[in-house]
């Protein structure tokens, strides 16, 4: 690594830099040493990281991106017969969509079921494209496996265009560099916005800057966004989604998820005149909403349940707003949060607070594009938790502002600019690389909040075939909610057979109830479904009911449970038939 960026560095440049390339922690020529997008790809996910660690920075190539391969099969030839039980399970399946489907008033339906040889269990219109809400959020996630691997991490850096003197001075200006980083996080938003959420410390850019010495910045701060373009919003986001807080601005450099995070503590004579003694963040403990879906949803627009971004509103960790021993503020403090419609300024002027609460000087002033001198190398750079760990929280926890951020990114790596246009294209290009035909797909964001995404039922279940038989699928298995434990499906189907044996994604919106994923077995059987219904009031209540007594009768064959009829005195269910008894 040494000697590769010794060969991009002019010697005259070099010779003249030497007496302080000690007080530098990096040095770069011109176009040299700019970090990727991620570091680690498809086919390198450790070497980065290590590099990154030792305070290198990752060799400009292009990764090696390749889909996943399907595992080599034990035996050739044609799958064995189905079990015994199937015929059992196929017409139970039909009977229960029968009644769904005579049920529905003009909503759309789209239902898929194979097992785990691709062959069809029950179906309907599972070739129509339909809105799917965020279940489009596996769509994204599979594309970054594929084209970055599970052990990627975002970078952000800071470099110099002058060195540090011996009198702890940068005469000249600091860089900020963002490359797509969906969870950089200043130290207030991950205590009290959202303690659970993956978080790259921002922090630590302004640390590692002490760290090396400098005490005054005499030039401007400036933001650069390497390699995105195009509009900061999605096609087919209602203003809406912003008024919850469910869409954000995007950008390839922003902090705290898009927002500003404002933190105020209130004066002790305010407290005694009956100042409000509560935190003020957001109205979230973790519940769910009426639809299962999502964590600190904004309960005035039902429209985008699960799609939100916002978290617990306390933490008993270490805050960077605490005061000094015997000034530190008694009670809580009073915690909002505001949409920033310019992310890369906003995390500008957050660089640049972060750099005088740690006493360095800035004498210029925050700023975006344009700058006014070259760069002559990195003083500071901080790295992303790995991609599998994002992605895991981001589709169990429905995270829209993290999907859309990694959305952008893909698009960047497999196009060269990083936009909600080129996210589309690579999304197409990964479905297509897997064998899966993307007629009727659209993607015109990476987490299902736009009104013109399109997906198919059997687009999802063979999306979840392809990923199942690849090397990345003990990732892909470990990122899905599970029924009755984890994300948003911690609480349905609780105490059930299926508890434990349904891994997937959900996607809800007011007029969307959609579900797809895989119930396993104890051995190498499963069954693959996804189930949309494009439906408001009692028919998108239908679906539901649907789907979860489908995944029971399907968890219990998969455990050889018996199907026995209903008795003959028991009510009727909500698809107009008493439920199946199941015998285990």
């Amino acid at each position: 690594m040494t000697a590769d960026r010794g060969r991009h560095l002019a010697p005259l440049r070099c010779a003249a830099l030497a007496l302080t390339a000690a007080l530098l922690l990096s040095c770069a020529g011109p176009g040299g040493g700019k970090d990727l997008a991620v570091e680690g790809s498809a086919g390198s996910t450790g070497s980065a990281a290590a590099a990154a660690e030792h305070g290198h920075e990752v060799s400009p190539r292009t990764p090696e991106v390749t889909e996943p391969r399907p595992r080599t099969q034990a035996t050739a030839g044609p799958p064995p017969d189905p079990p015994a039980s199937r015929a059992r399970v196929e017409a139970e399946a039909q009977a229960m969509l029968a009644g769904l489907l005579e049920r529905r008033d003009g909503e759309q339906v789209v239902v898929l079921v194979v097992d785990e040889h691709g062959r069809e269990v029950v179906a309907s219109d599972a070739d129509e494209p339909v809105l799917p809400a965020s279940t489009l959020k596996v769509v994204t996630a599979a594309a970054a496996l594929v084209t970055f691997g599970p052990q990627a991490r975002f970078t952000t850096r800071v470099e110099a265009t002058a060195p540090i003197d011996g009198d702890g001075v940068i005469r000249g200006d600091l860089h900020l560099i963002g490359t797509g980083d969906p969870v950089l996080a200043t130290p207030e938003y991950g205590r009290w916005i959202y303690p659970a959420r993956p978080r790259t410390p921002f922090e630590e850019l302004a640390e590692q800057l002490v760290d090396a010495g400098v005490e005054r910045v005499e030039g401007d701060v400036v933001g650069l966004v390497e390699r995105f373009d195009g509009p900061r919003v999605a096609e087919g986001w209602p203003d809406r989604y912003f008024h919850s807080f469910n869409a954000r601005y995007a950008d390839g450099l922003a902090v705290d998820a898009g927002v500003r995070t404002i933190v105020t503590y209130p004066d002790e004579e305010e407290d005694d005149d009956g100042a409000e003694d509560d935190d003020g963040a957001e109205d979230d403990d973790g519940a769910e909403d009426g639809d299962g879906e999502g964590e600190a949803v904004d309960r005035g627009d039902p429209d985008d349940a699960d799609d939100s971004d916002h978290g617990d509103d306390s933490d008993d960790g270490d805050g960077s707003n605490d005061g000094d021993d015997g000034d530190e503020p008694t009670g809580p403090p009073d915690v909002r949060i505001e949409h920033t419609t310019d992310p890369a300024a906003h995390a500008v002027a957050e660089l640049l607070r972060l750099l005088e609460d740690h006493d360095i000087e800035v004498v210029g002033e925050p700023r975006v594009g344009d700058p006014s001198h070259v760069s002559i190398g990195r003083v500071a750079m901080v790295s992303s938790p790995p991609l599998e760990e994002i992605l895991r929280f981001a589709v169990q926890r429905s995270d829209n502002q993290i999907t859309d951020a990694v959305f952008r990114a893909v698009g960047r790596q497999r196009t060269g600019t990083g936009s909600f246009a080129s996210g589309e294209r690579a999304l197409q290009q990964v479905l297509e690389g897997l064998g899966i035909d993307p007629t009727g797909a659209v993607f015109a964001d990476g987490s299902g909040l736009s009104r013109d995404d399109r997906l198919t039922a059997r687009q999802l279940v063979d999306l979840d075939r392809a990923m199942l038989r690849s090397r990345h699928a003990p990732a892909w298995r470990s990122m899905m909610a599970v029924m009755g434990e984890s994300g948003t499906l911690s609480s349905r189907l609780s105490g059930t057979l299926a508890e434990g044996r349904f891994e997937g994604k959900t996607g809800t919106l007011r007029d969307v109830a959609g579900l797809s994923g895989t119930v396993v077995g104890p051995d190498a059987r499963r069954y693959h479904l996804a189930v949309i219904a494009n439906a408001r009031g009692e028919a998108r209540w239908l679906s539901r009911a649907f789907v979860d007594e489908l995944i029971l009768l399907l968890a219990a064959d998969l455990q050889g449970c018996e199907v026995r009829s209903p008795s003959e005195d028991a009510d009727d269910g909500p698809l107009g038939r008493p439920p199946v008894r199941l015998r285990c």
